[in-house]
């Protein structure tokens, strides 16, 4: 999976969405833009799930969610080409961990390739759906950050709900998941409690990002 625009109708819509707006941003998104991103969503573009990359926009406001004085193990699902990654190690204490779990190998090779002289990087290419798992083979259960933009809300459902399911199995009492999304629907779900959320309106599509935790029920 990749982390940017999702690919959802009607994204453009809305009084912000000026013609000059519109194409300021996708100049920008054309800009930062990889080879391996756009050769992605030609040949899969379900699984990649979006159409441009995240803007320095959103990846600053999402970074700005997590307390990297308490972020000793981040978890990342879906890091795409690893937009959101670079932002978060900026800030990253050298004794802390960020685990990226990405489905797409070709991703996954070029996250491998990138971070591999990161000691703080641990790259593995799975299903998410396999989240607690993997991460208790990893000795990393609980974490204190889960990040993801995977397009959660153009998912089929029961893909949707297993999801969910395995990142809320993967939480503590005191993990925080951090999540971007076209809307704020899965604020509501059952499994978490939203705790705080921004609108990010310079991204394309502007986005929400949200900060949840586990529910208690």
């Amino acid at each position: 999976m990749g982390s940017g625009t999702p690919l959802s109708p009607g994204i453009l819509s809305g009084p912000i969405w000026c013609s000059t707006c519109i194409a300021g941003r996708l100049l920008l998104a054309a800009a930062i833009m990889s080879l391996l991103f756009f050769k992605r969503v030609l040949a899969n573009p379900v699984r990649v799930g979006y159409i441009v990359p995240s803007l320095p926009f959103l990846t600053r406001r999402t970074a700005g969610f997590i307390d990297f004085s308490k972020a000793g193990t981040l978890i990342e699902l879906g890091p795409g080409e690893g937009c959101h990654t670079r932002r978060i190690l900026r800030r990253m204490k050298s004794g802390s961990r960020i685990i990226l779990i990405e489905l797409d190998e070709c991703f996954a090779a070029h996250l491998e390739q990138q971070f591999f002289d990161d000691d703080r990087v641990t790259v593995v290419h799975a299903n998410a759906i396999h989240l607690a798992e993997i991460l208790e083979k990893l000795d990393a259960s609980n974490p204190n950050y889960i990040v993801s933009g995977l397009p959660f809300t153009i998912m089929e459902r029961s893909l949707r709900e297993t999801l969910f399911k395995s990142i809320a199995t993967a939480m503590g009492p005191d993990s925080r998941f951090i999540t971007y999304q076209a809307s704020l629907r899965m604020s509501d779900h059952e499994l978490f409690e939203l705790i705080r959320s921004e609108h990010c309106l310079l991204n394309v599509p502007p986005l929400h990002i949200m900060e949840l935790r586990k529910s208690l029920n």
